[in-house]
């Protein structure tokens, strides 16, 4: 058994930013100390999260390493197309694709939509014996994990029916018992059948580890010389080639080339039986919370697809290629003549039926009010107010994340509001403390924040601006200093002005003016140099990368939140601590001399 789960987070990779939880329908992922590492018992490995992953830290396990292994010992295998080939090699020779499998060591093709085509037959007969209700199809591994996970009570519907994959690995091993079976496809969740059907199936591959494959072994379609041993074995299918697109398994259900049909009423005598189909994972959630309607004097089965717009948009496909040009492609390359199948006698007698019962479900957790209330506590949410339900940790709101939290599968700094708010807090008293002036400059030469110290140096008419107007938000610089054109240059040039000194009148001036964002913010330090002050060079530094890092929160505030707010707690502790060891008692104010 491979000890990676199907779909898993390379751990170093991650950069904490949440996008993997907003992605994932189940939120089957856990952070912990900012990393994001995904939970197997809760995963429907439907792969959303390696589709949006902006790290590439959520991959779908790689199994060739064990093909190549069996193909270096020459063994036989055989390999069990999925239909959405006709999507994926769209642009490849049929004949070509069948021959560069040949030359990669491969010892037969074969179709997984001859199991589809067994699957839809078995699915129906069992179908008519059942009373009205809803029923569900089990050819999509994810929808059967969702639904037996998450939706326990719609379980005992699903069709007791091998998915396609599995049923055509079953006929191939029965036809051909000394052979391995290496199915290839768009899909992350066909790895996890692999591990309960173990002895139907020996590879689960997919598109992307195949193309990988061929280049390896420097497999070019274009030059590949095809010949008489080049077709599928051991016949082609017909209408089970229709499966990668929605509609595709009722269209074979009803008998009927064109999936339009598929969807309305199909009445048997006396009996209604209505079919209709739905793709996407919020789409199938959505139906699943209310099926009462459609078990109403009917007889109605769904059939269930993770992906949107059905197999062809796998997770492992060519995710270039639109579904509307993908659907085309399917559709122009299924064929409904009859088929020469000298193995009829096994393939009528084949057994796929199964319970899936290897799948537990996941009863929804009961969470007291109090329990949420002081899980909100945590990230400073006092009443209702405080929830802005933001969506920057990930949830789509503030109790959804408090549940989190509860189950330990969350961390506080998660909350983008309370992050920014400790990193803000920081500044402020960060600023409040220090003896210098600190005012910080946008591009229009406004100012976005400045400390009392910064009035105080400047006068009495600057320090009655700033008591009617705390931080002077947005008064213009130019009018309030002599020396805003130091502002304005390191704003242009983005050059820093260090340690000038400014005499204005009697007041002389120490001013540094440094760059926060490129040509849109700087930040300016003054100080009366007349003012006895130590540790002057010290200051300046420590002042200057504090306030830097802290205006970069505010502007990055969605990445690396956490890092940043630790630095301006160590930086500020710096400062503090360099004047304990001074000789300054615990309990007198924080004053610097120079």
């Amino acid at each position: 058994m491979n000890k990676l789960p199907p779909v898993y987070t390379e751990e170093n990779d991650c950069r904490d930013c949440y996008k993997c939880i907003k992605a994932c329908p189940v939120k089957a992922i856990k952070i912990e100390s900012g990393s994001a590492s995904i939970i197997p018992e809760l995963c429907i490995y439907c792969g959303k999260c390696t589709l949006i992953c902006p790290a590439n830290a959520k991959k779908v396990r790689n199994d060739l390493r064990e093909l190549k292994q069996s193909l270096m010992r020459k063994e036989k295998i055989i390999v069990s197309l999925a239909p959405s080939y006709l999507s994926e090699y769209s642009d490849v020779n049929v004949h070509n694709l069948l021959a560069a499998f040949r030359e990669a060591g491969f010892w037969k093709v074969s179709q997984t939509a001859i199991g589809a085509e067994k699957v839809a037959e078995e699915t129906k007969k069992w179908l008519d014996n059942q009373p009205n209700g809803v029923y569900i199809s089990s050819c999509c591994p994810s929808a059967v994990q969702l639904v037996k996970k998450y939706y326990p009570d719609c379980a005992a519907t699903i069709a007791p029916v091998y998915s396609p994959m599995v049923a055509h690995a079953a006929f191939l091993k029965e036809i051909c018992p000394d052979a391995k079976v290496a199915f290839v496809g768009p899909c992350a969740a066909k790895k996890s059948e692999i591990d309960e059907f173990g002895d139907k199936i020996d590879f689960v591959l997919t598109f992307k580890e195949i193309r990988e494959l061929f280049e390896d072994m420097g497999i070019d379609f274009e030059f590949m010389k095809p010949t008489s041993e080049d077709v599928f074995f051991p016949f082609a299918a017909t209408r089970g080639n229709l499966y990668p697109i929605d509609g595709g398994m009722l269209a074979n259900m009803i008998n009927s080339i064109t999936t339009v049909e598929a969807r309305i009423n199909h009445n048997m005598g006396d009996v209604c039986v209505r079919y209709m189909t739905f793709s996407g994972v919020e789409n199938i959630k959505e139906i699943l919370e209310d099926t009462k309607e459609l078990s109403q004097n009917c007889k109605t089965f769904l059939e269930l697809m993770a992906c949107d717009g059905g197999c062809i948009k796998g997770p492992c496909s060519n995710v270039n290629n639109s579904s509307a040009s993908k659907r085309v492609k399917v559709l122009q390359g299924v064929e409904t003549g009859p088929t020469n199948n000298t193995y009829k006698e096994k393939y009528d007698n084949l057994d796929i039926y199964t319970d899936y019962s290897y799948i537990s479900p996941i009863y929804a957790k009961e969470y007291t009010q109090q329990d949420i209330q002081q899980a909100l506590l945590r990230v400073n949410k006092k009443n209702e107010a405080d929830e802005l339900n933001c969506g920057g940790c990930g949830y789509d709101s503030c109790r959804s994340f408090a549940k989190a939290l509860i189950d330990g599968r969350a961390e506080n700094d998660m909350c983008v509001s309370f992050m920014r708010r400790i990193a803000q807090d920081k500044t402020n008293i960060l600023l409040k403390k220090l003896p210098q002036g600190i005012v910080i400059v946008n591009e229009d030469l406004k100012i976005v924040d400045a400390n009392e110290k910064f009035a105080d140096i400047l006068g009495d008419e600057v320090k009655m601006i700033f008591d009617a107007n705390p931080g002077l938000y947005g008064a213009d610089i130019t009018k309030l200093v002599p020396f805003h054109r130091c502002f304005s240059s390191v704003l242009s040039t983005g050059v820093d002005v260090i340690e000038q000194d400014i005499r204005d009148g009697d007041n002389y001036y120490g001013l540094s003016v440094f760059s926060v964002n490129d040509h849109s913010l700087v930040c300016g330090i003054l100080q009366n140099l007349h003012a006895p002050e130590v540790r002057k060079d010290l200051v300046l530094k420590r002042t200057q990368d504090v306030i830097m890092e802290n205006m970069k929160v505010v502007q990055q505030i969605a990445f690396l939140l956490g890092e940043n707010a630790s630095y301006t707690e160590a930086m500020l502790n710096s400062i503090v601590e360099s004047h304990k060891d001074s000789g300054q008692k615990d309990n007198e104010p924080l004053t610097f001399e120079l």
